[in-house]
């Protein structure tokens, strides 16, 4: 059963889910719940989108980021052979999707500088394409197919036993067990953060933005006093959050400055041999047309 026919119906066809899960929800219901919700916020930002807003843009991108990490936690229960080919495709989206949001931080970081012109020229390209990227069939085909694959996806009808266990497990036991379980993961990860290469500190960034939706997600799912405790990492995630992403910031904004400029250079070469041509073919002709009168008078 299709849940929604497209972005632009999605919108008046579908009232806003509950926010929070219970306790004893099952996981497969609160897995739906938070998909729901994740997909009804791209479909509601879609038009803002395609018109050009920098936020609906941005709020699109935590939508699928959010999507993603939802799939990624409750895992083995949910992921099936059509899950691997709707992620190939939203990584094909996300490539636009990133491309113009990079620059729109870029601009935003780059106020009154000389580079701000040249960050907005890119964004204008980039966005042209992430438009026809959002208006074309096959990102209506993927934006249909998460909708199916949430509501009757190959993963809610699957023999496996162990699966079907852990989608009937009460959403308290599922996350108090995932949550500790990636909380040690990303305590791992982040020892020595101040001499890690940029990759291993990218790979820290996932990992912390993961668990900080986690723990979102798991609201109303954990007893109060439990819940408590991860307020108190929550805060620290979103302050780890913001200072990695502020150094992200910095680093791509200095690549896009690179490679504008290299495209710029090349712009320079390509002019500059099209002119060298034009004057080689103008020189031609005028010797051709002078070598002709100098027979004429040599008689």
């Amino acid at each position: 059963m299709t849940l929604a026919a497209s972005p632009a119906k999605e919108r008046a066809v579908r009232p806003k889910r509950p926010r929070q899960l219970s306790q004893a929800m099952r996981c497969e219901t609160a897995f739906r719940l938070i998909l729901s919700e994740c997909l009804e916020e791209v479909a509601i930002n879609h038009a803002a989108v395609l018109a050009g807003d920098p936020n609906a843009l941005h709020h699109t991108r935590i939508a699928l980021t959010r999507l993603k990490a939802a799939i990624a936690f409750y895992g083995p229960m949910v992921a099936d052979g059509e899950w691997t080919r709707l992620k190939a495709e939203l990584k094909w989206l996300s490539a636009f999707l990133g491309a113009t949001r990079d620059l729109d931080v870029a601009i935003e970081n780059s106020k009154g500088s000389p580079e701000e012109r040249m960050f907005r020229t890119a964004r204008t390209e980039a966005f042209e394409a992430l438009k026809g990227t959002l208006q074309s069939e096959r990102y209506q085909q993927w934006f249909d197919g998460m909708w199916d694959w949430v509501g009757s996806g190959p993963w809610t009808t699957t023999q496996d036993r162990r699966a079907a266990q852990r989608r009937a497990v009460p959403v308290s036991v599922f996350h108090a067990r995932r949550l500790a379980r990636w909380h040690q993961k990303l305590c791992q990860k982040s020892r020595g953060l101040q001499g890690m290469g940029r990759n291993k500190r990218h790979r820290v960034r996932i990992t912390s933005k993961r668990l900080r939706y986690a723990i979102e997600f798991s609201e109303g799912g954990l007893p109060a006093d439990e819940y408590a405790s991860w307020r108190i990492v929550l805060k620290h995630l979103r302050k780890g959050q913001q200072l990695l992403g502020e150094l992200n910031d910095d680093e791509v904004r200095r690549e896009l400055f690179e490679s504008a400029d290299a495209r710029e250079l090349q712009k320079r070469k390509r002019k500059a041999k099209r002119r060298k041509e034009h004057e080689r073919k103008r020189r031609s002709h005028l010797l051709r047309r002078a070598a002709s009168v100098y027979r004429k008078v040599a008689g």
